[in-house]
């Protein structure tokens, strides 16, 4: 009898340690992302070189192409930007989209990040 309640306690106990164990990766996993969403990449991705863009890729930034076709001819004649504030001197340049373009220095270039669409909803979840 001494014998079966020492192995029914040491059975317990290993199947306590196994299912303490099993709860504690559980909480460490990492959920499975949801198939067919493609990763996001990082703003870093998404910044655009204004020193060296072409027009074609400046209007991919949601700037027109009248006033890429303007930034580009302006760094033909001035040379390339050396302040963010640069960008202000380009005819057609507006504050508006000087903002949403958060143009920024960075190792001697003026990098800028596309613009976003302000009617496009924010699809973030809620902190309900």
């Amino acid at each position: 009898m001494k014998k079966s309640v020492g192995m029914f306690v040491l059975i317990m106990v290993v199947g306590m340690a196994l299912v303490i164990g099993g709860i504690g990766n559980a909480q460490t996993k990492t959920p499975a992302k949801p198939p067919g969403k493609a990763p996001t990449k990082a703003p870093e991705a998404a910044k655009v070189d204004v020193n060296k863009a072409t027009a074609d890729q400046l209007t991919k930034c949601g700037i027109s192409g009248t006033l890429a076709k303007s930034i580009v001819e302006y760094r033909e004649k001035s040379g390339p930007f050396k302040s963010p504030d640069d960008l202000m001197k380009v005819k057609g340049m507006n504050k508006e989209l000087f903002n949403k373009l958060s143009p920024k220095m960075d190792k001697g270039s003026l990098f800028i990040t596309p613009a976003v669409d302000d009617d496009e909803p924010d699809l973030k979840p809620s902190k309900c």
